[in-house]
């Protein structure tokens, strides 16, 4: 058995989500339990490379993590053959240059969602993936949570019998840096900037449809801004022109009617960041996420792998996989 060293550069890594789940849930995670074992009993072991624009949060985050590779020329780290996987969690209005530059560079691609601002750009990107025949991925994490999982465990056992109606509901206070610091950049709230709850939000709410209940046929939604102005970083008081909540129907190619709420300025649930009632002919449940907080960070409160961690996994193991196989 042979432990083979793969280079993951982490682009947008001094973010929060680039830091939180992908960094220390994922990667460094991975690290601890002995890399990913492959079908033919090597073992791929994670190496990071962190790339941002800011060499004092790129060097303090460096030195938290004990991490040795750090880097704010993102060509120097394409350039070195080590490095085989390029990951993205960039402001969705900076991943497509980015991400194209990787594929160029022939490496694997996986991006946090959404991939682009509008249609044209995402298509763009995942055809030029296909076209060079890099393994490609992009970020699918709610599919992995332990309550989505009992939801699929109960579908695919016939406990719901015929699924007519799904409900889902998600959000939780986001503060709008008046009285006490927003736990958001600002950027999540100017359209300028890529931000708002659709563009960051249904990317999950479709997949997790198509994926859990069936292809959507149809859709309604209304966005809203419901807090105007907001407090950046410097305490300076800007437009939040993105909407900020937003309330959805799906219809399905199958009947089944879905409704999602989501909200970064209301909370929908009191305990919950995100609830999914699934009503059938034969019986009806509800899966949850609950937010806990505690030793300065967030827990998932039921049991499971971090759903960052399992995707990261995935895409690891692709790495070994035929050619023809080589679009996740």
């Amino acid at each position: 058995m042979a432990e083979v060293a793969v280079g993951v550069i982490l682009n947008g890594v001094t973010g929060r989500m680039g830091t939180n789940q992908h960094l220390v849930r994922s990667i460094l995670a991975i690290r601890e339990q002995g890399g990913v074992s492959t079908n033919d009993g090597d073992r791929i072991m994670p190496e990071p490379v962190l790339v941002g624009r800011n060499p004092d949060k790129l060097k303090h985050l460096s030195a938290a993590h004990n991490v040795s590779k750090w880097t704010t020329n993102l060509d120097e780290a394409l350039a070195d053959g080590h490095n085989q996987v390029y990951f993205d969690a960039l402001a969705t209005n900076l991943r497509v240059p980015n991400t194209l530059k990787a594929i160029e560079a022939g490496k694997a691609v996986y991006c946090e969602k959404p991939t682009a601002a509008n249609t044209a750009d995402a298509l763009k990107l995942a055809r030029s993936a296909i076209d060079a025949g890099v393994p490609n991925g992009v970020v699918q994490d709610k599919l992995f949570l332990p309550g989505l999982l009992k939801l699929r465990y109960l579908i695919d056992t016939g406990f719901f019998g015929r699924i007519v109606a799904v409900r889902g509901e998600f959000g939780y206070w986001v503060f709008d840096g008046k009285d006490q610091p927003a736990q958001r950049p600002s950027w999540n709230y100017k359209k300028s900037e890529s931000g708002g709850i659709v563009l960051d939000m249904f990317a999950h709410w479709r997949y997790v449809i198509d994926n859990l209940f069936g292809s959507i046929k149809r859709l309604s939604c209304i966005a809203a801004t419901h807090l105007p102005e907001r407090v950046d970083e410097e305490g300076e008081v800007y437009d939040a022109d993105a909407d900020d909540a937003a309330y959805a129907a799906f219809e399905l190619e199958n009947g089944i009617i879905c409704n999602f709420n989501s909200s970064w300025c209301v909370r929908v649930r009191r305990d919950d960041l995100l609830t999914v009632q699934v009503d059938g002919t034969r019986g009806s449940a509800v899966a949850g996420l609950r937010e806990v907080r505690g030793a300065g960070r967030l827990f998932h409160a039921q049991a499971g792998l971090e759903p960052g961690h399992c995707a990261a996994d995935r895409l690891l193991r692709h790495l070994g996989v035929d050619a023809e196989q080589q679009s996740l």
